[in-house]
């Protein structure tokens, strides 16, 4: 009899595990910085990669306003709304869905705001804050301004000024192909996938 029921127990954890599993929701949402298909593989990317994120479609695009309208199918009891939008950010675009009040901490060091010239979507983004990562030294890094169809960004970064001076941090931004001050980059931003 204790098998029985061990069994019947088994049984029922595996199908209430299944159809929890099986449970969706859609969400649809617009997405800015969105400027080509390369932007929409980021995208797609960064929202199929959530757990609990079951499929990831365009419906609409328009890049010539830099936006797209993409619909997510996911399971609410593994994911909420505030992570597909965390990752929609993390990927460096924007998105209409609203996020939780996010807490951060004031990092200590010197700030300076860097205008940045040739971007052109959320990818561009994503490219200058990761190279301006990788310099030891730069503690954070958070674009204040945005204008796609300008080009143009303001990037906010805070760093050591013991450990690195802003024409490094400068630098790294023409590095990642991007224009700055007086500063060009030797490649033309074309050779990437716009």
């Amino acid at each position: 009899m204790k098998k029985v029921t061990s069994l019947l127990l088994f049984v029922f954890l595996v199908l209430s595990i299944g159809i929890s599993q099986d449970k969706s929701t859609t969400v649809k949402f617009k997405v800015k910085g969105v400027t080509c298909d390369y932007c929409l593989e980021e995208v797609k990317e960064a929202l199929i990669n959530v757990s609990g994120v079951n499929s990831v479609e365009f419906e609409e695009t328009n890049f010539n306003k830099s936006y797209g309208f993409v619909k997510v199918s996911y399971n609410p009891d593994r994911v909420g709304v505030d992570k597909l939008a965390e990752a929609v950010s993390e990927a460096g675009f924007e998105t209409d869905l609203k996020q939780g009040e996010r807490k951060t901490a004031k990092v200590e060091g010197t700030a300076v705001k860097i205008n940045v010239k040739g971007i052109e979507c959320g990818g561009c983004v994503k490219s200058v804050e990761n190279s301006l990562k990788k310099v030891e030294g730069v503690k954070s890094v958070e674009f204040e301004k945005k204008d796609y169809k300008k080009k143009f960004g303001v990037v906010k970064v805070v760093y050591d000024p013991e450990k690195v001076k802003v024409t490094e941090l400068e630098d790294a931004i023409v590095k990642a192909g991007f224009t700055t001050n007086d500063k060009k980059p030797e490649k033309s931003r074309k050779e990437m996938e716009h």
